[in-house]
């Protein structure tokens, strides 16, 4: 396996391969291994946080009465935002069908893969493997972005921002095997605001259908 293909596989190689720990004296290796993990921890935590802001934007849109949102510059972040988003995760979704994802086996695919990865690199799959993981944390940054939005004005785009977090759970645990649980836990977590989400935007849709035909009835009357 080549230097760069390691970069990608995720810190759990090399706990499980004892040749790797031969290196643990050597300074640029300690210094790498040091920023990989600091860098790991913080995009746990950042990740983490986005989902506590989505679970706070859903309790805000459950009881908030108005559904528009004023402020106009706002409205042209969250649309610039939302069509990055879009290219981006489009992107992410062709790769995921070029290694031959199907709906709920996306870890499983990408474990395939990296497997067959180690035992006969290819520069094809390992390069296929690398963009799949760089445009994972692009994606995740935006999510995180839009967490911190009031993206409860916005619950349609809400709703497709938490479908894409358990997808990227899913590929997440897969490259970075040490946080497999967290990434786990976490996608379980999204499962349930998914849930949520949806019975909320059905009695929006209710209510609306609701108001709209007693706004008929009045009109009738008069």
């Amino acid at each position: 396996m080549t230097k760069n293909s390691n970069n990608f596989i995720g810190l759990h190689d090399f706990f499980s391969n004892p040749s790797l720990l031969d290196y643990e004296e050597d300074s640029e290796f300690l210094e790498w291994y040091s920023i990989e993990g600091s860098e790991r921890i913080n995009e746990l935590s950042r990740q983490l946080r986005s989902f506590l802001n989505y679970k706070s934007a859903i309790i805000r849109f459950r009881f908030s009465e108005s559904r528009e949102i004023d402020n106009t510059l706002k409205k042209d972040s969250i649309m610039k935002r939302e069509s990055e988003l879009s290219s981006l995760f489009s992107r992410y979704v062709t790769l995921l069908k070029i290694i031959g994802v199907e709906e709920g086996i996306v870890a499983e695919k990408i474990l395939i893969l990296i497997e067959k990865v180690k035992a006969q690199p290819n520069d094809f799959e390992i390069n296929l493997l690398k963009e799949l993981k760089c445009l994972g944390g692009e994606i995740w940054k935006i999510l995180h972005i839009f967490s911190e939005f009031e993206i409860h004005y916005h619950p349609q785009l809400l709703n497709i921002a938490i479908k894409i977090a358990v997808i990227l759970c899913s590929a997440e645990g897969a490259f970075f095997s040490l946080f497999s649980d967290f990434y786990g836990e976490l996608k379980q977590s999204y499962l349930k605001l998914k849930g949520e989400l949806s019975s909320l935007l059905r009695l929006n849709e209710e209510d609306k259908f609701k108001a709209k035909k007693k706004k008929r009835l009045v009109r009738i009357i008069e």
